[in-house]
């Protein structure tokens, strides 16, 4: 992986970045997305509020999810946001180095002034996940600079080819400002071939989509939007825990919260060996002692 070698992004207005990602990466990664997956499914009230269900989905736009019965899926997330308060597991795994180094060299600046915007985790289960319409992410209403200073990153939890619904571009259409979906060639559509450990670089003009998912293969991909401090913006609604700020200070984030667990540790070693009942009436009641940490 070189990230210094930005020629296809500035062509095409996309890039693949080979093995960017460990294997520890990804398995670290898997675990925290079935994590805030079972959140959704079970009702956790903070993964309802940030997700938007896969049945709801397909029953509000049946076009995108042909042959789907949406009622069915109701507790299936399609969409689920806020990933750092839902598993803080995620602010060292999206504070990879290669990340912010990969988006600085394509936005041409320095890797202490890119900014994090927000992440998510877009699924496109086997055999029910739906289309993503034609569209550019400079055109989106919720977290969106006025120029062309953010970009977002795909990041692949399983290989991800147009077989799985892959994503789906139209290279240079970051440079035709007239191109859209109504006017869209279909033999300009190219399917990049993202493995598991890739990261796809999108240019915010850049047109893109994909097709349904109906393979026996998942398709879970994290989307990142990075950008660079001090742009203003055009569309800016609640900033989910991490946003506009950089990769060291999501970092002292991490310090911090590890400190208060070791520090909640100790209280609790000292207080249950003088006081055991306290067992049982964890045990009873659950534990009170959540740590939880803002950034």
């Amino acid at each position: 992986m070189n990230p210094a070698n930005t020629a296809c992004y500035s062509t095409h207005g996309f890039q693949v970045f080979r093995r960017v990602l460990s294997p520890s990466w990804l398995h670290c990664t898997r675990d925290a997305v079935a994590s805030i997956i079972r959140q959704y499914r079970t009702n956790a009230p903070l993964a309802q509020r940030n997700g938007v269900s896969l049945g709801e989905f397909s029953l509000a736009k049946p076009e995108r999810n042909p042959g789907i019965d949406g009622s069915k899926l109701i507790h299936e997330p399609y969409i689920i946001g806020d990933m750092l308060t839902l598993d803080r597991r995620f602010v060292s795994l999206l504070s990879e180095y290669p990340l912010w180094s990969i988006t600085a060299n394509l936005l041409e600046t320095q890797a202490g002034n890119i900014i994090f915007h927000y992440a998510n985790l877009t699924r496109k289960p086997a055999g029910i996940g739906p289309a993503i319409s034609w569209h550019r992410d400079n055109e989106n209403t919720y977290f969106c600079p006025e120029g062309d200073d953010f970009l977002r990153l795909l990041i692949p939890l399983q290989d991800m080819s147009q077989e799985n619904g892959g994503t789906a571009v139209v290279p240079g259409s970051h440079l035709d400002h007239s191109m859209n979906k109504h006017t869209l060639d279909k033999d300009a559509i190219a399917h990049p071939d993202v493995e598991a450990g890739d990261v796809l670089a999108i240019h915010p003009r850049l047109l893109h989509g994909g097709n349904p998912n109906r393979s026996d293969r998942e398709r879970d991909v994290i989307i990142v939007q990075f950008g660079i401090a001090g742009a203003r913006f055009r569309f800016q609604e609640d900033l989910e825990m991490g946003a506009l700020h950089t990769r060291a200070h999501l970092h002292r984030a991490v310090s911090q919260a590890s400190r208060q667990l070791s520090r909640f540790a100790v209280h609790m070693s000292v207080h249950l060996a003088a006081h055991p009942q306290t067992v049982g009436n964890m045990l009873e009641h659950g534990c009170p002692g959540k740590t939880h940490t803002s950034l």
